[in-house]
């Protein structure tokens, strides 16, 4: 019980305060953020299929993990927050009272400017859900000539 109540505070608290940060901050800045207001257990620096690099910090004492990736600019582009799987009711209910659902699995910030995207299960057997922030791509716009 005691485990459940730290795991629903540190989210509300890491969702409400967090989410937008990391979208087009760079490493370093993410780096002086964990190293000042959140606790983990370690930090892997990679890269990424693509050659672009990623920054993962495992959380501590529960399943899951925050992955960064950057552009070759060195931008977060976007990021990857790792639960446990039995927390999923958990996690849809904490969404769905911060965000807005635009789908089964798929949330919207109040501004429209990033998705939270959720992936049940990221890998056949895997005991863990995957959630993506993403900004939203901005929509297309035209123009009309006139004479």
């Amino acid at each position: 019980m005691k485990r459940l109540i730290l795991l629903i505070a540190l989210s509300v608290l890491s969702v409400s305060a967090f989410a937008q940060f990391p979208l087009g901050a760079t490493k370093e800045e993410i780096k002086t953020y964990f190293g000042e207001n959140v606790s983990y257990a370690n930090v892997q620096e990679f890269k990424t299929a693509n050659g672009s690099e990623a920054l993962c910090f495992t959380k501590v004492r529960v399943i899951g993990d925050y992955t960064f990736l950057f552009n070759f600019d060195g931008v977060c582009t976007s990021y990857v927050e790792t639960y446990d799987k039995k927390d999923m009711n958990e996690v849809v209910w904490r969404f769905d009272r911060k965000f807005c659902r635009l789908g089964t699995t798929i949330w919207s910030d109040e501004d429209n400017t990033y998705n939270v995207t959720m992936v049940a299960n990221p890998k056949k057997g895997a005991n863990f859900i995957s959630i993506t922030y993403k900004p939203v791509a901005p929509a297309a716009t035209s123009t009309l000539a006139s004479n």
